[in-house]
């Protein structure tokens, strides 16, 4: 024949644990029928994970008539059956594959002990998480009060199947579908509500970084005193209108940094704005502006910056660790999408070109800081 048929590989992928365990019991994970790969996962976290079968002692005798996957040790390995039929047994270490493209840019030993606070899950706050999941980030804690609506489709990492659900439970979801061995905690709450046990949860210091993605100053400023109590690094990822320019800050612990309200004019208290058009859904009259949120290919531009600079940051004190951004990018950051006034009107021109990145702007403390700022304390 000019063309064979492809035959199934007949395989079950199986987490190298379970066999240094000697492991009986059920097995869960799934199944996929176009191929015949059986998928078992070393843990049970996700909707879509379905009892598979068992490994046993010994096969049933009426195991080829059972809609089941039948796993037996012989001589130290697993065999496996379904319908009657053998199946392949291939092993896989759920770090050292999954995250195996990353040797020898992220270390995996490290950044399963780093730990990230993201708070916001929408269209920036979803890709933070996914992307430092896929980092190897091993520590979650997700804050958003919102809930998926048809509107957010264009831009958020998620789809029209979890409209509806809480942004937060979506996003860890999708975090445990990359990392199942990912801790991942999510509170339907704002940051300001939160409790100091919530950031103990995953707080480690110089590990923790905590990521402002919501587009509200107040609760950036809020979230980098929260960063400064517990002696965590803190970057907040903002936009300006349509998402035609962004802005990212960060602030690092015993650095003496200007903290987000000293450089940004937003104190807890006697709040200043400064002149710098950045455009907050929530500080504006939405009806005499017209804000639009940008789409999704501006927005994810933007948050990928501060999604590297995040990583440098979390690496900062690895000395085999090469910084992409930290070393260049100043602590505030102007990034544009577009230059062209036709686009973006007036306010674009202040921009050489498309894609620019600012690498000369500078923040100064507030002229009340060494009395009461927060940029003054260490942990």
């Amino acid at each position: 024949m000019l063309f064979e048929k492809n035959q199934k590989q007949l395989r079950v992928l199986i987490p190298t644990q379970i066999k240094e365990q000697i492991y009986f019991g059920p097995i869960y994970g799934y199944y996929k029928k176009d191929t015949g790969i059986f998928n078992i996962t070393a843990t049970k976290n996700g909707e879509d994970i379905r009892l598979l079968g068992e490994i046993a002692q010994q096969l049933p005798e009426d195991h080829n008539r059972q809609n089941k996957l039948w796993g037996i040790w012989q001589s130290g390995d697993l065999k496996f059956f379904y319908r009657g039929v053998e199946y392949t047994a291939e092993y896989y270490s759920l770090y050292l594959n999954i995250f195996s493209r990353n040797k020898g840019i992220l270390e995996t030993a490290v950044m399963r002990e780093k730990s990230a606070v993201i708070l916001g899950c929408g269209s920036v706050g979803s890709l933070v998480a996914l992307e430092l999941a896929r980092a190897g980030v091993g520590k979650f804690l997700l804050v958003d009060t919102d809930i998926l609506e048809y509107h957010n489709l264009c831009r958020h990492q998620c789809g029209i199947a979890e409209v509806g659900e809480y942004k937060v439970d979506i996003v860890k979801r999708r975090i445990l579908d990359i990392n199942p061995a990912a801790q991942v905690y999510a509170k339907r709450n704002i940051v300001e509500h939160l409790s100091q046990k919530d950031f103990d949860l995953i707080c480690d210091g110089e590990n923790t970084i905590i990521v402002g993605c919501a587009d509200n100053r107040k609760a950036d400023v809020y979230s980098n005193m929260v960063a400064a109590r517990m002696g965590c690094a803190f970057i907040s990822i903002g936009f300006w209108e349509r998402a035609l320019a962004g802005e990212i800050f960060y602030w690092l612990p015993n650095s003496n940094m200007p903290c987000c309200g000293c450089a940004l004019g937003g104190g807890m208290s006697g709040r200043v704005e400064t002149n710098n058009h950045h455009v907050y859904s929530n500080q504006v009259d939405i009806e005499k502006l017209k804000f639009e949120p940008g789409i999704s290919v501006d927005i994810n531009f933007i948050t990928c910056i501060g999604i590297k600079l995040s990583l440098d940051i979390l690496n900062r004190k690895n000395e085999s660790y090469i910084p992409r951004l930290l070393n260049d990018l100043k602590q505030y950051t102007v990034v544009c999408n577009t230059c062209n006034p036709a686009i973006g009107g007036d306010m674009v021109e202040i921009f050489s070109y498309p894609l620019q990145v600012t690498t000369s702007l500078k923040v100064n403390f507030g002229t009340n800081c060494k009395e009461d700022c927060i940029c003054r304390y260490e942990k």
